[in-house]
């Protein structure tokens, strides 16, 4: 199991995606979330749980931006974040489309459901 912080600016914009090899819990510390998991669109504040079960379709947007603590089973959210740090903030697209792979993670339009 991994476990983080993730404290952040605002993000207004965060593609669907989803996590091939483990699923996560969020528990939100503080900011503002529109969240998205599956088909289920909810608001989420600081005391939230989100849960993500592996392979789920998700995505979160934040105005106010905030910290979330992540939690993961088997460990690998953490590897994701650390990784892209890594690659600066104008990573190529080559650069996401390796990491993606690594990580077993998967950007999905709007409209499409694993």
């Amino acid at each position: 199991m991994g476990a983080f912080v993730f404290s952040h600016a605002p993000i207004t914009t965060n593609p669907p995606h989803a996590h091939l090899g483990y699923m996560k819990i969020i528990y939100v510390l503080d900011g503002t979330y529109e969240v998205r998991v599956g088909d289920a669109e909810f608001t989420a504040t600081p005391g939230s749980l989100v849960v993500v079960p592996k392979g789920s379709q998700h995505t979160f947007t934040t105005h106010t931006g905030g910290r979330m603590l992540f939690a993961c089973s088997p460990s690998g959210n953490e590897e994701l974040f650390l990784e892209q740090e890594k690659l600066g903030r104008h990573p190529t697209e080559e650069q996401l489309a390796d990491l993606r792979a690594r990580m077993k993670t998967v950007e999905l339009s709007d409209d499409s459901r694993p």
